[in-house]
């Protein structure tokens, strides 16, 4: 009876798991052709976005990604990859390589294996940030659920060890978000941060090349009222700014503040992200903001 039921599930997987199926394919080399934002709603492949990561020095530590990315599915798949640095260089566009059924590309250093594979130059893999882009180009992948990516941001630790966070890559959609609004702390020991990407997308999925402009409103939760000034900040297309300790930036004197980033000029779709991160042990907890309401204040 066991040797029958290891026969049936042996011709399952055949059945179900494509020929090839097992170690990915990795194979990081430019684009024969331009890279294509593909929307979930819109079939033919999908793309994800990550809107930060990097290796970076911050005021304590160096900060690393490493980077998961995942076929759910019994079909194989190439994945390409759009880099856009934060610091306004050129973007960077490749295949990663190709996830056969069920299977993972891993990296323990994101931006060091772009660097070895010449896709950016070494120096500025030491100290860089920005978004990624990777589309999956299976056109029968439609739901955005077939694959996905997994980001982890960390420091090394002291002794030993690592302390980290981590994230999961959000499909890129039609009709996405032109509002945001997430909660900040500042209580004793803690500092919170924030990012905004220009996902560089319109609501029916064409690519833009315009910036947008969006606007930060603080509102006290314990009295309604707007605190701070209303700042505004221009991102180009695919573009992440990161904001650290936000409260001292801005002169916030609440220990809370509702904040809520509403896009005032521009077409593109915007995401952003809040880190509330330990002073002392650089802990961080991430959270994505949520669509808000469109611009009411």
């Amino acid at each position: 009876m066991r040797r029958v039921l290891i026969a049936a599930a042996l011709l399952l997987a055949a059945l179900f798991i494509e020929p090839g199926a097992g170690a990915a394919t990795l194979s990081i080399r430019p684009l024969s052709h331009p890279f294509v934002v593909r929307p979930v709603q819109q079939g033919g492949g999908f793309s994800v976005d990550l809107p930060v990561v990097g290796n970076v020095h911050g005021a304590t530590a160096k900060f690393f990604t490493a980077l998961d990315v995942t076929n759910n599915s019994p079909q194989s798949t190439d994945v390409e990859f759009f880099f856009t640095p934060a610091d306004g260089s050129a973007p960077r566009t490749g295949l990663l390589g190709t996830l056969n059924g069920f299977d993972n590309l891993h990296f323990d250093d994101f931006l060091q294996a772009l660097a070895a594979a010449g896709v950016i130059p070494p120096n500025q893999a030491d100290n860089v940030f920005g978004s990624l882009l990777l589309t999956f180009t299976n056109p029968a992948f439609h739901t955005g659920t077939e694959a996905t990516a997994v980001a982890r941001v960390f420091s090394r630790a002291t002794p030993g060890g690592t302390i980290g966070l981590a994230y999961r890559a959000q499909p890129i959609e039609t009709n996405g978000p032109h509002s945001l609004s997430t909660i900040l702390r500042n209580d004793s020991g803690f500092t919170s941060n924030i990012g905004i990407e220009n996902l560089g997308v319109d609501d029916t999925g064409r690519v833009l090349t315009d910036p947008v402009v969006v606007r930060l409103s603080f509102f006290d939760p314990a009295t309604g009222a707007l605190v701070g000034g209303q700042p505004t900040i221009t991102l180009g297309p695919g573009q992440v700014t990161q904001l650290n300790d936000v409260f001292r930036q801005f002169g916030l004197a609440p220990t809370a503040v509702l904040l809520f980033v509403d896009e005032v000029a521009g077409t593109g779709q915007i995401r952003g992200y809040a880190v509330m991160k330990d002073v002392i042990t650089n802990a961080g907890s991430f959270i994505f903001m949520q669509e808000s309401p469109a611009n009411t204040f």
